[in-house]
């Protein structure tokens, strides 16, 4: 009976020990590791679950559209140029392409200027710009075609003057070029034409003023304006005409020179020592040499 009682005993003791014994190994081993691992743990999870939640919350964003390009501008390289009627080049547009997309553009304004510069597209015109004299204008290109708008001026170039070049590049073949050299009289027309052009600008100019002293400066100018073209139509007849043609013309340009001083001298006299004299004489000289010109240009035509 004891045997008995101390196998029950037995048995009972060994059964406790066992159920402690699970109950240890229950517990999760994390339970086990360093409290700074555990934080470790959380850290290195919690950024994924941020992001995750970033981009479920953020909405889908609209694609940007793409703004339109410029279409590109055809290539107006060339030579315009406006021959007024004749063979011969008088005004002259040389543009160029280059690199950068802007053009290398020379302007040739007969016995005005030429001008070097740049140009480039500014919508629908070119905007040209030349340093020295410094210019400003707009070269507008249509079929072939060629226009400059001067915004800008300077040497005898005003703001607003519109140059057209409607004419093509001058033909450099042998036969062309001797088809392009301009005749005597086609040069002194030219000259005629630059100075009948100056020559409305002077007018308004008189028009305009207000003092005797201003009337007195735009005669004189008046008059300077058509002895430089005197000077200039007698130096192309020096070029073109034979020495014996010459020598008659000199003999009749003394024997005008000294009937214009005198009708020149005549006019002042009628109010010598007034406000009036130099404007009724330059007004006097002017009349007379513009008269001249146009009597050498008359004789030229039969050369």
């Amino acid at each position: 009976m004891k045997r008995i009682l101390l196998a029950l005993l037995l048995i009972a003791f060994l059964l406790s020990g066992c159920g402690a014994k699970d109950n240890h190994s229950s517990l999760p081993t994390g339970t086990n590791q360093p409290s700074g691992n555990a934080s470790n743990s959380l850290q290195t999870e919690g950024p994924n679950q941020a992001e995750e939640q970033e981009q479920t919350a953020k909405p889908d964003q609209p694609e940007q559209p793409e703004e339109p390009k410029q279409a590109e501008k055809a290539d107006v390289s060339g030579i315009y140029t406006d021959k007024q009627g004749t063979p011969n080049v008088y005004n002259d547009l040389t543009l160029t392409l280059q690199a950068d997309g802007t053009y290398a553009a020379e302007i040739g304004i007969y016995r005005i200027a030429g001008l070097k510069g740049t140009a480039a597209w500014d919508g629908d015109v070119l905007r040209f710009i030349s340093e020295d004299p410094h210019v400003l204008a707009d070269i507008s290109i249509d079929d072939g075609k060629a226009e400059v708008a001067i915004i800008a001026g300077a040497a005898g170039i005003l703001t607003g003057d519109v140059y057209s070049f409607p004419d093509g590049a001058p033909d450099e073949s042998e036969e062309g070029y001797a088809a392009f050299q301009p005749s005597l009289s086609d040069e002194i027309a030219v000259e005629i034409s630059y100075t009948e052009e100056q020559e409305k600008v002077v007018e308004k100019k008189k028009q305009e003023a207000d003092t005797q002293p201003e009337m007195n400066e735009t005669a004189k100018e008046m008059y300077q304006l058509w002895d430089d073209t005197l000077n200039a139509v007698w130096k192309l007849l020096e070029a073109n005409l034979s020495e014996s043609d010459m020598e008659v013309l000199r003999k009749e340009e003394n024997e005008w020179i000294v009937s214009k001083e005198a009708e020149v001298q005549a006019a002042g006299q009628e109010n010598e020592g007034g406000s009036l004299q130099p404007l009724l004489e330059a007004a006097t000289a002017a009349e007379l040499t513009k008269a001249r010109v146009y009597e050498l240009a008359k004789y030229a035509e039969g050369k």
